[in-house]
């Protein structure tokens, strides 16, 4: 069982699932690959070398310099991806990440008043991107998510809401001024309440 399941309440669902995207093991394969290289070149010269001959040390540290650096940045990649979760529930939304250190953030729906998303042409293509959400006295930030699987998902089940949540008041709305179309059959219910008072 994950956090976000730990910390429901009675009767709230989760509507939406991401979290950190796979381009974060790009560095990692960047420096795998010539690593790869050099490990593969350091073989052929050993294998084709002759008898007494010695192959240069240095392509032997450079390879394993390399393969070093790429299976950590590889090893750390997965673990920011397997450590981080992000959810919208039909009431908030809940971040969480890190194991040892854990750092959590929620905000409820009806609080979020801006949420930004930020990508460039290749988080375009790959469907990733930063997202900040900014609401009353609360928010969670692009520092946070980064790298975020689906972006344009989250914002759009974010901004979607609970549906009694984000719908307005309907006596409240009546009493200020005329109420938007959305509105109307939410008043025409609370109608008979409000000319009972």
């Amino acid at each position: 069982m994950g956090y976000v399941e730990s910390v429901l309440l009675p009767g709230e669902t989760v509507r939406f699932r991401t979290g950190r995207h796979w381009v974060l093991y790009l560095p990692g394969i960047a420096v795998a690959v010539p690593g790869a290289g050099c490990a593969a070149w350091t073989a052929w010269t050993w294998a084709t070398a002759d008898f007494g001959e010695t192959v240069d040390t240095v392509w032997i540290a450079l390879s394993a310099g390399l393969l070093v650096l790429a299976a950590g940045l590889l090893l750390r990649a997965w673990y920011r991806r397997r450590v981080t979760e992000i959810a919208v529930t039909d009431r908030r939304v809940i971040y969480k990440s890190g194991l040892l250190r854990r750092s959590t953030s929620e905000m409820p729906l009806e609080r979020i008043e801006k949420v930004d998303v930020d990508q460039g042409l290749l988080g375009q293509m790959l469907d990733f991107g930063n997202v900040s959400m900014n609401g009353i006295a609360c928010g969670i930030g692009a520092d946070r998510l980064r790298r975020i699987a689906a972006p344009i998902r989250l914002r759009s089940h974010v901004v979607a809401g609970d549906g009694v949540a984000r719908r307005p008041l309907g006596p409240l709305v009546a009493e200020i001024g005329s109420p938007p179309l959305a509105a109307a059959p939410a008043l025409a219910e609370g109608a008979p309440a409000a000319a009972a008072r």
